[in-house]
């Protein structure tokens, strides 16, 4: 399976939700480029025989609620669990058929957005500080993994057969040779789909704060640069040396703005609109931040009028660039960020 790799070559390092989504989901996870054909064709016929899996249990799921049609207790009681089984399954093999657009996703973060910790420590312990809800996110998500083991100690305790979820199945299925084979495939869904849970989150939050760490920098560095030009105490090349500046800038603002893939989600809303509203708000800054660069020191120190006037041109345009920010969209309908979570839920 893949592995993602920085820009000298050596292995990225994955947050530990992460290493677990690339172990345990062999269905969404890609490969690496350079793998065989006959390992493209084993993965792809165990995503086959994994949709036939799901297929099955979809079957069985559906079969308990028509037979408890008339039950409503036993009908809410299986109903979350079908509903989750058909969201998952449609997600996660909607990415198993687009795991090399996944794949090369992951390789421009590493390449273009990843902040290391030897690179920027306190912009890296930012992000795990905003990721640390996340992650006891994910925590959670890995102790009802754990809990699923509990179900075959109970039934070896109490002497039953009981699945892990409710299933109605056409056949005796608590004869042994058929109750073995399926308690190991619900635990396999099990992993998938919890994997897919905790997974997707992590993914999609470390792209999210590395990118919004990224803008912190990139609004640090015009600063920065102002400074160092504004401290030479040269008027003569100071503009046009602010004006190549601005511009370096303005293509690294540019890149980021470019490295845009979010998939549209409903579940995880709320840690993902708090994620959301964290680079809602770093890119509502921008415009802000080249307006209050030191570019009117620069042109006040400098004496080139044509300079000052080019200057002011890329100014302008570098406020009117980033006049809107950049927000994640949920099926278009919505901005994610927090506020928008907080209406839906008191819808």
């Amino acid at each position: 399976r893949y592995r993602p790799r920085l820009p000298g070559g050596e292995l990225a390092p994955m947050p530990w939700p992460v290493s677990l989504y690339r172990v345990l989901n062999h269905v969404a996870w890609p490969l690496e480029a350079e793998s065989g054909r006959w390992t493209v064709f084993l993965d792809r016929l165990m995503i086959f025989l994994g949709f036939l899996v799901f297929c099955e249990h979809n079957e069985v799921d559906f079969h308990y609620l028509i037979a408890n049609r008339q039950d409503m207790d036993n009908l809410l009681t299986g109903m979350p669990t079908y509903l989750i089984l058909v969201e998952m399954q449609i997600r996660c093999f909607q990415l198993a058929w687009h795991k090399d657009r996944f794949r090369a996703l992951l390789q421009r973060f590493y390449a273009e957005i990843y902040v290391s910790e030897e690179m920027e420590p306190h912009l890296f312990a930012s992000i795990q500080r905003q990721m640390l809800a996340t992650r006891v996110n994910s925590t959670v998500y890995l102790l009802a993994l754990f809990n699923f083991f509990l179900v075959p100690v109970t039934n070896v305790i109490y002497r039953r057969r009981e699945m892990l979820y409710k299933q109605v199945y056409p056949f005796d299925n608590t004869q042994l040779h058929f109750f073995i084979p399926l308690l190991v495939l619900n635990f396999w869904v099990g992993f998938i789909i919890t994997s897919m849970l905790f997974g997707e989150l992590n993914v999609m939050g470390e792209l999210m704060m590395h990118l919004n760490a990224r803008y912190v920098q990139l609004g640090q560095d015009l600063r920065r640069s102002a400074q160092m030009l504004l401290k030479k105490r040269s008027s003569l090349n100071v503009a046009i040396a602010y004006r190549l500046v601005l511009t370096h800038i303005l293509r690294r603002n540019a890149a980021l703005r470019d490295f845009v893939w979010f998939l549209a989600k409903f579940m995880e809303l709320l840690a993902l609109g708090m994620l959301g509203s964290i680079l809602l708000k770093t890119t509502d800054e921008l415009g802000m931040i080249y307006y209050t660069a030191d570019w009117e020191q620069v042109i006040h120190q400098s004496d080139n009028v044509g300079e000052n006037v080019k200057l002011m041109k890329l100014v302008t345009l570098a406020i009117q660039l980033n006049s809107r920010p950049f927000f994640i969209t949920g099926l278009n309908y919505f901005r994610v960020s927090l506020t928008a979570v907080l209406k839906i839920i008191q819808g």
